[in-house]
């Protein structure tokens, strides 16, 4: 197959990572589990985009404007989940293996506010895809329950992606955009929790999109970090 039209969503789970490849069409051509996300971009070498749900070009602020945006686009009920990301000196080496209480005493006072620690248990992944983004510059940032809106015209999901209704919703939408998922995805990926894998293929979507000019970037300041959709 043409290496060009094949791309990758990637989302974070429990187990590490766990990317779903489309292909031109939409079809699904493969997932895959992996503790590491270089395994993950090794095991799809021929994508030309990938699309990741994990914070991309970190800044030394309390606050990115990408995640704003999203927020305030997703509205009061999805917005909640876009994480605000972690500032950028968190994930340098004097800093990445502290705990999440002295990370917030030093967060206060540089910006005087502090970040949940769901958010801060999330540090070493955000520094391992900035590594990796660093090395693969076809990785850029999604974030699916976005995309689920733009493929729902611009609305956002009315039930949360963990309960039946949400989850047949999500593969309504992505059947809509001809990627269709099988119901026996084997033993890599077919044990982990289902919502990551609709996750991964949200942003597999967006991925195509970008790999046809179609996707859209927020905030458009292409040196500022971006959201894509």
């Amino acid at each position: 197959m043409d290496s060009k039209s094949i791309v990758v969503g990637v989302d974070g789970c429990k187990e590490g990572w766990v990317g779903v490849a489309i292909d031109k069409n939409g079809a699904f051509i493969g997932s895959f589990l992996s503790k590491l996300l270089k395994d993950i971009i090794s095991h799809f070498s021929d994508a030309s985009v990938i699309g990741v749900d994990m914070p991309l070009k970190l800044v030394n602020k309390p606050f990115r404007e990408a995640d704003q945006l999203v927020r305030k686009e997703l509205g009061v009920k999805r917005g909640r989940s876009v994480f605000p990301a972690i500032p950028n000196f968190m994930i340098d080496p004097k800093w990445i293996d502290l705990d999440p209480e002295d990370l917030n005493i030093e967060s206060r006072k540089r910006f005087g506010c502090a970040f949940s620690r769901q958010t801060l248990n999330l540090k070493n992944k955000i520094l391992e895809v900035n590594q990796c983004q660093s090395e693969n510059l076809k990785i850029i940032e999604v974030h699916p329950e976005f995309c689920f809106m733009q493929m729902n015209d611009g609305m956002p999901q009315p039930c949360s992606k963990k309960t039946w209704n949400g989850m047949q919703q999500r593969l309504f939408l992505l059947k809509t955009k001809g990627i269709y998922l099988p119901s026996d995805l084997g033993s890599n990926t077919g044990n982990i929790s289902p919502d990551d894998i609709i996750d991964a293929a949200a942003g597999a979507w967006t991925a195509k999109r970008f790999s046809e000019g179609l996707a859209v970037p927020h905030p458009e300041d292409p040196n500022a970090p971006q959201i894509w959709v």
